[in-house]
């Protein structure tokens, strides 16, 4: 037998059929509810809706045709099913009774057996619509994602032909010219170099996103001293922030706690924000590296992070990209085509995460970006 339903809502202005129909029903373990009027059902389905309601038709007032209309105009209670179960045996009585959305229909007096097996398929029936309207509403979200993956990889790919054929192109003069005119060669090699270091760094990030998501990326842990190893990483950015005409700020707290991690994984971390910052903030504008210690409060009492915090003075990332900031291949307006195929990110989070650390994003278009990660000390 179908597991009872939480709720049957008889409506009937007779008494003794009310008592009759609610014995049986909690006989067969059934919860049910009793009105003697339409209005007070339709009352009562608001305040909580049933699975079923079985209603008599010959009601003063309200009757059972208006009620069950009732019902079915309100999106809340359409779906509940109505039994009607009444006296009136003429067939255009009945005809009505389904007009009006009655899904069964007994006549009066009923068999008790006849009532169970009605009542205990319009549930079966119900739930087997929820559950079908549940899977539509599964398959629906799976095709959307489905399409947004479709939609990113075409991006990637587009993106991937692009960043790798104009190095390629480079390499292929190159090549030529090493063979018809070494001349020409030796003044483009400077330039091939260049394109061939390219090539082999954006491939280097793509088997780095595969080992992260495959959970194979290597690391190689150390305990080292933050603050020397933060001063080696942002030497060179201090350069190019100069070049570009910008403010390079870098304070760090005295006294830092060691940590234990890959030095070589988390500059690149740090390395790939600075260079971040520094490439969309204008000329004019302030870059800013801080480095200072968390304390973990109520349940994360006694822990301890380093917290590393890279700010800007740039354009800003709009608030509705913010969420998808770290997902591979996926580019922001703000981090445009200039930045590549929009692996960079995706791995510094993958790199936080291997460290048992944790990294978030704060924007406001206009203002700037601030970079924020956490590792444990």
């Amino acid at each position: 037998m179908l597991v009872p339903p939480s709720d049957v809502l008889l409506v009937d202005d007779n008494p003794a059929n009310l008592d009759l129909l609610a014995a049986l029903l909690r006989e067969h373990g059934f919860k049910v509810r009793a009105v003697p009027s339409g209005r007070m059902a339709l009352d009562a389905a608001r305040r909580n809706p049933p699975e079923l309601v079985m209603m008599d038709i010959s009601m003063p007032g309200m009757n059972g045709y208006e009620a069950c209309e009732a019902l079915g105009k309100d999106p809340a209670l359409a779906d509940i099913p109505v039994i009607f179960i009444s006296a009136l045996d003429d067939p255009l009585d009945k005809v009505r009774a389904f007009q009006v959305g009655g899904r069964d229909y007994v006549s009066k007096p009923f068999h008790a057996e006849e009532v169970i097996a009605r009542v205990e398929h319009q549930v079966r029936m119900l739930r087997l619509e929820k559950e079908l309207k549940t899977q539509n509403e599964n398959l629906l979200d799976a095709n959307l994602k489905l399409r947004e993956i479709n939609t990113l990889k075409s991006n990637f790919t587009a993106m991937l032909v692009h960043d790798i054929r104009s190095p390629m192109t480079v390499v292929g003069i190159a090549l030529g010219a090493a063979l018809d005119d070494p001349a020409l060669f030796a003044v483009i090699q400077p330039q091939a170099q260049g394109s061939y270091v390219k090539i082999q760094a954006l491939l280097e990030e793509m088997l780095e996103v595969y080992r992260s998501e495959s959970g194979q990326m290597p690391f190689e842990f150390a305990t080292f001293a933050p603050g020397p190893w933060l001063e080696r990483t942002v030497a060179s950015h201090r350069l190019q922030a100069a070049a570009a005409d910008q403010e390079f700020q870098f304070e760090v707290a005295p006294d830092l706690p060691e940590i234990h991690g890959d030095a070589a994984k988390l500059e690149r971390v740090v390395t790939n924000l600075l260079a971040n910052a520094i490439k969309f903030t204008p000329r004019g504008g302030a870059v800013r590296l801080e480095a200072s210690v968390d304390h973990g409060a109520g349940v994360e009492s006694g822990l301890r992070w380093l917290r590393i915090t890279i700010t800007d003075t740039g354009r800003g990332i709009p608030a509705e990209e913010l969420p998808f900031i770290f997902d591979p291949f996926r580019q922001t307006r703000a981090l445009d085509s200039t930045r590549g195929v929009g692996l960079g990110l995706a791995i510094v989070q993958r790199i936080v995460a291997g460290h048992k650390g944790r990294i978030n994003v704060n924007s406001q278009v206009g203002f700037g970006t601030t970079f924020s990660l956490q590792l444990p000390c």
